[in-house]
């Protein structure tokens, strides 16, 4: 294994850890200008797109899996709201 390899990990977890972390910069800054329930309300939506995307892409979505979507829509507001 290459010194290059080795060390790949680390700076995988790092870089993720930025992009993860900034988000509780970028909530703080947020909180200036909308409301938090705006906030909530966009993270849930943000979240969701590219997970309907990626879903109608694989055609894996079908239209029997709506009636979980009250489950699932309280637990997304849930884990927004309180973290």
């Amino acid at each position: 294994m290459t010194s290059q390899r080795k060390h790949l990990p680390l700076l995988i977890f790092a870089v993720l850890g930025a992009v993860w972390g900034s988000n509780f910069i970028y909530m703080k800054m947020a909180v200036a200008l909308i409301s938090p329930g705006q906030i909530v309300l966009f993270r849930v939506l943000f979240g969701l797109i590219p997970v309907l995307i990626y879903a109608g892409a694989r055609r894996s979505l079908h239209l029997r899996h709506l009636r979980h979507a009250h489950h699932f829509i309280v637990m997304s507001i849930l884990a927004t709201a309180f973290y």
